[in-house]
């Protein structure tokens, strides 16, 4: 009877310390953070694209045997903060902000970033649209018109803001009219089309694709300028803290993410292309334009 005893109470003390030790690991699983600047990614206040986020977040770490949760962040100074603290892991950043604090950010993430691809090239090219009675000018000889843009796109805006200050020395407020805000990168174009505004500015691939949509608006309006494929609208950053084996695997992840059902779903939600890893080096053309755009400021 007392062998028998003996024998249960080793039995219990040993699931007991089973038990304890699946909770330790449990306790000890690290919960990665997906952080994001809202004021840069404001269409992502939709609900919807929330759940697509949490769904991005979840291929991302697919078969690591961790979690992701995502995290809105209101102010930069915030993100600032978080991301000196440790408490971010991942952080999306419109590319327009991601120049504004490069370097602070450059001594916390590591390489590769990654980067989202909405057209058909990895870098996005912007272009300015104008009527065609203005055939023949340029961009400094329409001061006082009227100019359609989508908002949303940062980037885009500031690349206008440095054309006007590069070409007249004034920024957009004082040199245009009017600056209408549009629901769509493509409603831009077809306010020129209608003639409710002289010129637009917008991404070429949604130029494109309107174009194809509309043959006929090409009759009334005209390409005036191309800043070239040098923009990456969105990237992604990974932290120095994060455990180089999880890193390696996001970045298999996000290599294959088109190539299941799930992730083209994925894709399709956030009306991109696809997610590729890139080097530094493929910053530099817009690092060029923010740099000169900051040495005009100057002046």
């Amino acid at each position: 009877m007392t062998k028998r005893l003996v024998f249960f109470q080793k039995l219990f003390f040993a699931i007991l310390f089973c038990f304890a030790g699946s909770n330790l690991v449990k306790a000890e699983q690290k919960l990665f953070t997906l952080a994001y600047l809202e004021n840069g990614l404001k269409e992502l206040k939709n609900n919807d694209k929330q759940v697509a986020l949490q769904l991005f977040a979840n291929e991302l770490i697919r078969g690591s045997g961790v979690q992701m949760t995502v995290k809105p962040v209101r102010t930069f100074p915030e993100m600032q903060q978080l991301i000196s603290d440790g408490k971010v892991d991942y952080a999306i950043f419109n590319g327009y902000h991601l120049l504004e604090h490069y370097d602070f950010l450059h001594d916390h993430f590591v390489t590769p970033l990654l980067t989202i691809q909405r057209g058909p090239s990895g870098r996005e090219n912007f272009i300015i649209v104008a009527n065609k009675q203005y055939m023949g000018q340029q961009l400094k000889d329409l001061q006082g018109k009227t100019l359609s843009l989508h908002p949303q796109y940062l980037l885009m805006k500031f690349y206008l803001e440095y054309l006007i200050a590069k070409s007249t020395g004034l920024d957009i407020l004082h040199f245009f009219n009017k600056i209408k805000h549009t629901k769509t990168a493509s409603q831009a174009v077809l306010d020129v089309y209608f003639g409710s505004s002289d010129l637009c500015i917008i991404p070429k691939h949604i130029f494109d694709l309107t174009v194809e949509l509309n043959p006929a608006i090409m009759q009334k309006i005209f390409i005036m300028h191309q800043s070239g494929k040098q923009f990456l609208p969105v990237l992604i950053l990974n932290f120095k803290h994060v455990d180089n084996s999880i890193r390696s695997l996001i970045n298999k992840n996000v290599s294959m993410l088109n190539q299941s059902a799930r992730g083209q779903q994925i894709l399709e939600m956030f009306s991109l292309q696809s997610v590729h890893t890139v080097e530094l080096e493929q910053l530099q053309p817009m690092q060029k334009t923010f740099k000169h755009y900051q040495s005009l400021l100057k002046k």
